[in-house]
């Protein structure tokens, strides 16, 4: 009987060391544990002891911690809604709780837990209080906050997109559309979801599209925008669309999909349409004008040219008469063959002036280096010759080295000057002033003077063809020769205006096109 108690201790002695040892090790391998915090509390919810990962996770140091209810580690506002004596209610019924929420470390700073509470029991199957195990997926949380960020506003893009998008697979089935797909196309996404491709396809395109769509998946790669194709949709009610497509092959359950975005150019084809109507019209009517302009240079130069012959038959007659018989006419007879003489010698002029304006259009331009100063001061030396009493001031600035026709800009420079040493005739004093001015792009030059000016008012038609501010009782002239300027300006590519005042005198401009050179500074205008 004693050798059966002495074994029967000695078996319990064992198992109680076993247990010891177990015990034991199973404290070693839960401090082991960094990443979780392991707690055990007591029925009131007191924390009775936890591992190394709760003091890393909560800051909170095993001493510090150990008899205080767990939910010291809830935020203020789930202890006022009562979650902690919840979380130990549930438990007690359930045998166990998973949560997620915030938790607090000893510096009052938060992370986001993953939770796990279980009831635990000793031998005899009594609860004796509980586990609670807690892991720290703050990071994690974020990511997923993050993730899902993305997916939300990739979501939205896709739904809100001014496209079309429709998503294909590799059968040719539609997966996915936008809501501009169905403005498009005038299908609900419930009836198009699940369709094979070709819905959205004119039939008569069906069979091409498909051998298209095999050797798209044969070798997927993106295609742009915009590469010449004349592409067709289909429209719910049967009517054709012309469409831009862009495709991009994606990667979807271990196979490949497209993704499609679809463009309604209809507008755009509709202005392409409209401009190409526009640009052919504006052809015909320019070749109309071409034509008649040059119609009208040949009937002018023709009138012009055919007109002289008679013209100097009258000038010769009225001269006979004037030699043979002007001894024997009365006064009046003579006044009348000096207005009939005059009046032919004027048309004589206009015809001159007329063909001059005439070939100034018909004759070919030969541009090289022109030095206007050059030009200017040969000008100016023919007038001084002509200035006998009168007084005449000249001012004459550095003028450029352009590119243009020189025998041209000489008469361009000729008649403005001209005009200037002219309409200063009733001056004491004439002020001439020939300068230039270097824009971006242009060089300006001007011709001033002080003389009787013009009224502002009829600047335009200044450059007509025939068109007088002046009587010939004031200033002799037949009104062509700002029009020869601008019709040579306008062909070196230029401009031309004038400024100035009755009685203030006037000054006339013209551009011409140079070399940019965007280091050089614009001065200001002479003449203002």
């Amino acid at each position: 009987m004693a050798n059966k108690r002495d074994e029967d201790k000695i078996s319990g002695d064992v198992q109680e060391a076993s247990q010891r040892d177990r015990d034991q090790h199973f404290r070693l391998m839960a401090e082991q544990v960094k990443d979780y915090a392991l707690i055990l509390l007591n029925m009131k919810g007191e924390i009775v002891s936890w591992n190394s990962g709760a003091e890393r996770i909560t800051r909170y140091p095993t001493h510090e911690i150990q008899g205080r209810h767990f939910s010291v580690l809830h935020p203020k506002e789930e202890i006022r809604s009562g979650a902690p004596q919840r979380e130990l209610s549930i438990t007690d019924s359930m045998g166990s709780v998973e949560l997620q929420g915030w938790r607090l470390r000893k510096d009052g700073s938060r992370f986001w837990a993953a939770i796990a509470m279980n009831e635990l029991r000793d031998a005899a199957g009594e609860r004796t209080g509980y586990v609670l195990i807690m892991h720290d997926n703050t990071e994690r949380r974020a990511s997923e906050e993050t993730m899902a960020k993305s997916r939300n506003m990739l979501e939205r893009l896709f739904e809100t997109a001014p496209d079309a998008i429709v998503v294909v697979d590799g059968g040719g089935q539609i997966r996915k559309v936008n809501l501009q797909a169905e403005v498009i196309f005038g299908y609900m996404r419930e009836e198009l979801v699940g369709q094979r491709i070709e819905l959205l396809i004119p039939k008569r395109f069906h069979k091409r599209h498909r051998q298209h769509l095999r050797n798209y998946f044969a070798d997927p790669r993106a295609r742009k925008m915009g590469i010449g194709l004349e592409l067709y949709g289909r429209h719910k009610n049967g009517s054709e669309i012309p469409v831009d497509i862009m495709l991009n092959p994606i990667e979807a359950q271990e196979s490949t999909w497209v993704f499609a975005v679809i463009r309604d150019i209809t507008i755009q084809k509709q202005g392409e349409a409209k401009i190409l109507e526009l640009n052919l019209a504006l052809r015909n009517q320019l070749e109309q004008l071409a034509a008649t302009n040059r119609e009208l240079e040949s009937f002018s130069y023709s009138v012009s040219h055919d007109l002289r012959a008679p013209l100097r038959h009258i000038i010769g007659f009225v001269d006979l008469l004037n030699s043979k018989a002007g001894t024997g006419l009365d006064e009046k007879s003579r006044h009348y063959l000096e207005v009939i003489g005059g009046a032919a010698k004027k048309m004589g002029l206009l015809i001159d002036d007329l063909l001059a304006f005439s070939r100034m259009g018909r004759s070919e331009m030969m541009k090289g280096w022109v030095d206007l100063g050059l030009l200017v001061r040969e000008i100016v030396a023919d007038l001084q010759g002509d200035q006998q009493e009168r007084e005449v001031q000249w001012d004459i600035a550095p003028l450029p080295v352009v590119l243009g026709d020189a025998a041209m800009l000489r008469q361009v420079l000729i008649n403005l000057i001209g005009n200037a040493f002219k309409f200063t005739r009733s001056r004491t004093t004439a002020i001439i002033a020939i300068g230039a001015v270097e824009r971006e792009h242009e060089q300006e030059i001007y011709v001033k003077d002080n003389g009787v000016g013009f009224d502002e008012a009829y600047a335009s038609k200044l450059f007509g063809l025939f068109q007088r501010l002046h009587s010939n009782e004031e200033f002799e002239g037949t009104g062509v020769g700002l029009a020869i300027v601008q019709r040579i300006v306008l062909r070196h590519g230029g401009r031309v205006w004038a400024e100035g005042g009755v009685g203030t005198g006037a000054c006339f401009w013209f551009s011409l096109p140079k070399k940019v050179d965007p280091q050089e500074d614009s001065p200001a205008k002479a003449c203002s």
